[in-house]
C-alpha cells in the first residue's frame, strides 16, 4: 500500500458522463462534464458546489483566475464565479454569451470548436467531413479569440485540413497536426500575434529519426514545446524541432501528463499511466520520479478499485498543485493530497 497520498473528495459521476475539463490550486478544484455537470470544491471548506447539472454543450475549459473561475460551455457562453469572500462560499455568477443571439449560435454551433488559454478564448468554424467523406482536403477556416478580461475580439482566416487534431492553445499559438493520410501528418504552430506559422513540419520527411503516434503535445515557457510519442516517449523540443531533453517513461502508456513549473521556475512534468501510477519528470535533473499508485491508495474504497480507473478510454487528465493533485478517472475526479 502506498503511503503519504490521501483521499479528500471523490466527486462522482452519473450515467457514464465523463468530466473532461479541470483546474486546481491550494483552494479549489474546478470540474467540467461531457454532459454539462460543472461546478467547484472548496478544499479548506470541504464543500461541493453544483453551478448547473447538464447544459447544451460539454464544458470546453475551466480557469482559476485571482479572485474568479471560469467555465467555458462550448461555444456557447463563459461562466465567471467571482469571489466575495475567502472561501468562493457566496459567489457572484454570471453568464457571458459569445453570440449576439441564439439564432447566430445555432447557425454555426455544429462546426465550432473552442478552447481556453489564458484571458482569451479561441474559437475556429472547421470544415467538418460528413460520414461518407473520405477525402482529405485544406480550407480557408474563420477563427476568432476573444480577450474575456477586455471583451474584445479579433479574427481571421487559416487552411485547416478537415482531418486535424487540436493539442493546445495558451492565448497566443495554437499546436495541433493536421493529418493527411495514415502515414502523412503535419506538426504545426500557428502564432495568432504574428499571424503566420511558427512551425510547419512534415513528420513524414524525417529522415534521421521516426516520430510515431503522437499522443500528446504541450506548449513550455519559451519556444518549447512537450511531447509524447508512441505512448511512452517523452521528448521537450524547441520549435525547430531540435531535440533539447528525452526519456522513456518509467512506467505504461501515459494517458495523462501536466506541465508545472516551481517556485524556482524548474520545470516539472506530471504523468499519469494506463497502470494507474502517476509519476513526475525533473527536467534539470533530468529524472522522473514514481509517486503514487490510485490501486494502491488506502483511502480509495475497495468497491471503487474493482470497477477500474481507466477502462472506459475516456480522454483522462491529472492536475498538480503544490501538495494537490486531481485525477480524472472512469469513476469521476479524485483529489488526493
Amino acid at each position: 500500500m502506498e503511503y503519504g497520498y490521501s483521499l479528500i473528495q471523490h466527486i462522482k459521476i452519473f450515467n457514464s458522463d465523463p468530466i473532461c475539463a479541470i483546474d486546481l490550486n491550494d483552494e479549489l478544484l474546478l470540474f467540467g462534464s461531457m454532459l454539462g455537470y460543472f461546478g467547484y470544491f472548496a478544499i479548506k471548506t470541504k464543500k461541493l458546489y453544483v453551478l448547473s447539472e447538464t447544459e447544451d454543450e460539454h464544458i470546453v475549459a475551466t480557469q482559476i483566475k485571482k479572485n474568479k473561475i471560469l467555465f467555458a460551455v462550448g461555444d456557447q457562453k463563459i461562466v465567471t464565479v467571482e469571489k466575495t469572500d475567502n472561501n468562493y462560499s457566496n459567489p457572484v455568477i454570471k453568464e457571458n454569451p459569445n453570440y449576439k443571439n441564439e439564432i447566430e449560435h445555432y447557425k454555426k454551433c455544429d462546426n465550432m470548436f473552442c478552447m481556453l488559454g489564458g484571458d482569451y478564448l479561441f474559437s475556429i468554424e472547421l470544415n467538418i467531413p460528413r460520414e461518407e467523406e473520405k477525402k482529405v482536403e485544406e480550407r480557408l477556416c474563420t477563427w476568432k479569440i476573444k480577450n474575456l478580461e477586455k471583451n474584445t475580439s479579433f479574427s481571421d482566416k487559416i487552411n485547416i485540413s478537415n482531418y486535424w487534431v487540436p493539442f493546445d492553445f495558451d492565448g497566443y499559438n495554437l499546436i495541433y497536426i493536421d493529418f493527411y493520410n495514415d502515414m502523412k501528418r503535419c506538426l504545426k504552430i500557428y502564432s495568432f500575434y504574428h499571424k503566420k506559422f511558427l512551425l510547419k513540419l512534415n513528420l513524414w520527411e524525417k529522415e534521421d529519426e521516426t516520430i510515431g503516434h503522437i499522443s500528446h503535445l504541450k506548449k513550455l515557457s519559451g519556444e518549447k514545446i512537450f511531447l509524447v510519442h508512441e505512448y511512452k516517449i517523452c521528448q521537450i523540443r524547441d520549435f525547430k524541432f531540435k531535440l533539447l531533453k528525452e526519456f522513456v517513461h518509467k512506467g505504461n502508456e501515459i494517458i495523462a501528463c501536466d506541465i508545472i513549473y516551481n517556485d524556482k521556475k524548474e520545470l516539472e512534468i506530471v504523468l499519469l499511466d494506463l497502470n494507474c501510477s502517476v509519476y513526475i519528470y525533473y527536467e534539470k535533473d533530468d529524472y522522473e520520479q514514481y509517486l503514487f499508485n490510485l490501486e494502491k491508495l488506502n483511502s480509495i474504497n475497495s468497491s471503487i478499485k474493482e470497477q477500474k480507473f481507466f477502462s472506459m478510454g475516456y480522454p483522462y487528465f491529472i492536475k498538480m498543485h503544490s501538495r494537490y493533485f486531481a485525477v480524472t478517472t472512469d469513476q469521476g475526479c479524485f483529489l488526493l493530497k
